[in-house]
């Protein structure tokens, strides 16, 4: 019987940058956690083997329970629940309403600094007494779980998240996949979420590209997405869902961000990259492509991992605009 209670309502990515506490939280109890969460996040949640998922309180007693948001519900269901101690840690500059001093016995939100999400979560639960950080892990998804995707070896793309202002223009995505075919690179397995805006930003996108790809945005289950994920040879993906999974899964992944903070929600890894695009500095195609190129490729041979990784290391010079300029982060390789 689990000894220690986890409530958390935001989004699937979220979710994924909690692994790193829950694991923890299992750890210092000696058993898993239980996890009330979104219904249909059940799928993420049985591939975390430290959680026993829940979508609504029991009756049950708790040595500890924590919250980690301030969403009305997960106030409430906190408050519904039986637990020796409650403690509620919230992201810094999230509100805090009357009600949460009368269920929580402590509010934290310290300072994020510089850190990781995760590592946030993860170094204010118990304080010093937890070891050494470690970034979220997932285990595979079951086969049953597969999408019948014609394509093997796939490059999986990723253009949408839960908020528009994190997309990237339908334009500069179809420029991006052009030249990756150009170069080769593919086959390209689309996703998206089941909003009608997401939908149809990956229909305008695939009205632009000069190879037909294949395009399953708004089709796939939770399941379904995360199996693409687990089974691509590398995703590209705006900062969202996706990206916290395949880091999870330890796949290939580069990572567009705009305005979110990469320096607290992104880990550089060897099989993790971000782009950081508000701040992309533009140079000539023409005059650097050749000596980019053979960086590229001694970087990618270096890592022992070439044929996987070259699609990723090619779009530092592959995201290119309509002008016949290609974009770079400043420092480059």
């Amino acid at each position: 019987m689990s000894r220690c209670l986890v409530i958390f309502h935001k989004q699937l990515g979220d979710l994924v940058l909690l692994e790193s506490a829950l694991r923890c939280l299992a750890h210092a109890n000696g058993q898993a956690v239980d996890l009330i969460t979104r219904s249909g996040f059940q799928p993420l949640g049985s591939l975390m083997p430290h959680v026993n998922f829940r979508s609504k309180p029991n009756v049950k007693i708790y040595d500890t329970l924590w919250c980690f948001d301030d969403r009305r519900k997960s106030a409430f269901y906190s408050l519904l629940s039986r637990a020796r101690e409650k403690h509620l840690l919230i992201n810094p500059g999230a509100s805090t309403q009357w009600y949460h001093s009368k269920i929580f016995r402590t509010i934290q939100a310290p300072n994020l600094g510089r850190s990781h999400i995760s590592e946030y979560y993860w170094k204010h639960t118990l304080g010093d007494n937890h070891g050494s950080f470690r970034l979220p892990e997932l285990a595979p998804p079951p086969k049953k779980w597969a999408y019948p995707i014609s394509s093997t070896n796939y490059l999986h793309v990723n253009p949408t998240s839960g908020w528009k202002s994190k997309n990237w223009t339908a334009e500069k995505w179809a420029i991006t996949i052009n030249r990756l075919a150009q170069h080769g690179i593919g086959p390209v397995v689309m996703t998206s979420g089941t909003q009608d805006w997401q939908k149809e930003h990956c229909a305008a996108i695939c009205r632009q590209l000069i190879e037909p790809i294949e395009c399953i945005a708004g089709e796939t289950t939770i399941k379904n997405y995360l199996w693409i994920i687990w089974n691509a040879k590398a995703l590209l993906t705006v900062e969202g869902s996706a990206g916290h999974i395949a880091a999870a899964f330890k796949r290939r992944c580069l990572t567009l961000f705009g305005h979110t903070n990469a320096v607290c929600l992104h880990r550089e890894t060897a099989y993790s990259r971000a782009v950081l695009t508000a701040t992309l500095s533009v140079l000539n195609l023409r005059d650097y492509s050749s000596s980019l190129m053979s960086r590229l490729l001694k970087l990618s041979s270096s890592s022992g991992t070439a044929t996987n990784f070259y699609p990723l290391l090619a779009l530092r010079w592959l995201i290119e605009d309509p002008g016949g300029k290609v974009t770079l982060p400043p420092q480059g390789f």
